[in-house]
């Protein structure tokens, strides 16, 4: 029986028989493309033999020959050893695998997965369970990016637009709250670079605030910073839209796609 791969996102994960289907082509020439990747293996060394539910080695001898031999594979593909921190914190973006007895798992070339699932079922403290692949990873600039999220624009606005949406004018929401939940939809995966996901701001961040602020300067939202820190904001209701199109009427034509699908 051949190593199962599971791409999440792609239709139903679970078939029929209630396993995870076998779903990506490892065989494909994905070319340049990356992917976050987990190969889900069995290291027997790494249970106790008492308690199934327990994990540990029962030696050092034995820890070390597992690092030992997962090493090897990692560095035989020259990709770096690393849980992706160094590579987020550093200039050189590059491929990286951290290993785990349970999981051996970061972002590499998809056209390395095959070579490395095969790699570590060779390993003899291991075996590949099966393998999981997940968001596909980007090797692009800033400027690039940018101009990815410019083309975004539009439906950025539109999402932008419904999500503050209110029926009270003395409700708003917390900007950066909003921005935060709009990049994760946006955002592309980018190797080696956090861009927010997790912490901090970022370009998506950034880029989605920008566009908020035009679009409260063109009257479409209305942000306060009431304590001069935080920012917060709302769209327009029903009777401020009308008013809004009575005197802008220049503007109409550019964001007539925001209200012509508008709720209530």
């Amino acid at each position: 029986m051949g190593i199962k791969y599971h791409q999440y996102g792609c239709g139903n994960d679970y078939g029929d028989d209630h396993y995870l289907t076998d779903n990506w082509n490892p065989d494909y020439d994905y070319g340049s493309q990356y992917v976050e990747v987990y190969f889900n293996i069995n290291t027997p060394s790494y249970m106790h033999d008492k308690d199934p539910s327990a994990f540990g080695f029962a030696s050092d001898e034995a820890r070390d020959e597992w690092y030992a031999a997962a090493s090897k594979v990692i560095a035989s593909f020259d990709i770096l050893e690393d849980s992706g921190y160094n590579v987020e914190n550093s200039a050189e973006k590059r491929a990286y695998l951290y290993p785990h007895p349970q999981q051996i798992s970061g972002v590499i070339l998809k056209n390395d997965v095959r070579k490395v699932a095969e790699a570590i079922e060779r390993m003899s403290p291991s075996s590949i369970r099966w393998v999981d692949l997940y968001d596909t990873v980007y090797v692009i600039s800033d400027e690039a990016y940018e101009k990815y999220l410019i083309f975004k624009d539009e439906s950025l606005k539109k999402d932008l637009f419904e999500v503050c949406q209110t029926l009270r004018i003395t409700r708003f929401y917390d900007a950066i709250e909003i921005s935060r939940s709009l990049a994760m939809k946006y955002r592309l995966k980018r190797l080696g670079i956090n861009d927010g996901r997790n912490y901090g701001s970022g370009q998506t961040i950034d880029h989605i605030m920008r566009l908020m602020q035009k679009m409260s300067e063109d009257g479409l939202l209305v942000m306060t910073s009431p304590s001069g820190e935080e920012t917060y904001v709302r769209s327009l209701n029903k009777t401020e839209l009308k008013k809004w199109i009575r005197s802008h009427m220049m503007l109409i034509e550019q964001y007539r796609f925001l209200w012509s699908n508008r709720k209530g």
